[in-house]
């Protein structure tokens, strides 16, 4: 058959155009392993990409942590040294008002004795670290739950002790104080009436009861404050023990 022939059957009976879809089908068919393996690539990289920046993070947190830690031994330790204060103090104070209260002959009121009975040992915590963790946000870094209930538990009880030191300061400049005052002489001078020269402030009247329920407050309000001293020092000892494992 001749070219010329050819022409005319093409002229005659053309072929239909090829249709868009069968193209694209057709495109994809020949091209789909280099998608796929583009697409691979892709994942890959954005995995792995968010894969390094958890990683960092995570280091940055454990730095951020380890300083956390760090910062709230040094307040523990420091609480535990002014707690050690306050327990010797209170302890003294105790002493002294259970002396004149029940001590045998009838005690004597010394200078020594008054300074005693009315001194104030106190404790002011060191919260700077926590207070940060908590208004930071930061308090998840403390991944230890048993050590984050033994901080809150604690620092819940310094500011209870807080406000207990709060109230006996009161106590003692509206009570204690004034009557103290008014019945002896803190610095070696004169003596009230009956009272011996040198040595001794007075001999309280057995039925001077209000003297005995002045020394009964001050005594209670530092065996309470005691109490929460010594409990504060047992919880510091946990804490240090927590941090150290």
């Amino acid at each position: 058959m001749s070219w010329l022939r050819l022409m005319e059957e093409q002229l005659e009976h053309p072929r239909p155009p090829a249709r868009k879809g069968s193209r694209i089908l057709r495109l994809l068919a020949e091209m789909w392993p280099a998608y796929l393996i583009e697409v691979i690539v892709i994942i890959l990289g954005i995995t792995i990409t968010l894969a390094l920046e958890e990683w960092r993070d995570g280091q940055k947190e454990d730095r951020l942590a380890a300083v956390y830690l760090k910062n709230l031994k040094a307040d523990i330790d420091s609480d535990r040294q002014t707690l050690a204060y306050a327990i010797k103090g209170s302890t003294a104070v105790t002493a002294t008002g259970n002396v004149l209260l029940y001590g045998q002959p009838s005690p004597v009121v010394t200078d020594t004795g008054l300074r005693s009975l009315l001194a104030r040992p106190g404790f002011t915590t060191r919260d700077a670290t926590f207070s940060d963790l908590k208004s930071s946000g930061n308090l998840h870094l403390i991944a230890d739950i048993s050590l984050k209930n033994l901080l809150f538990t604690y620092y819940s009880l310094t500011q209870t002790i807080k406000e207990t030191q709060d109230a006996e300061k009161q106590a003692v400049i509206d009570i204690a104080a004034p009557y103290l005052f008014h019945r002896f002489a803190l610095d070696g001078g004169p003596r009230g009436a009956g009272a011996q020269t040198g040595g001794p402030r007075a001999v309280p009247a057995p039925g001077d009861n209000e003297f005995r329920n002045i020394v009964l407050l001050r005594v209670d309000n530092r065996r309470e404050l005691l109490d929460d001293y010594r409990r504060a020092d047992s919880l510091a000892a946990r804490i240090t023990a927590a941090m150290a494992e």
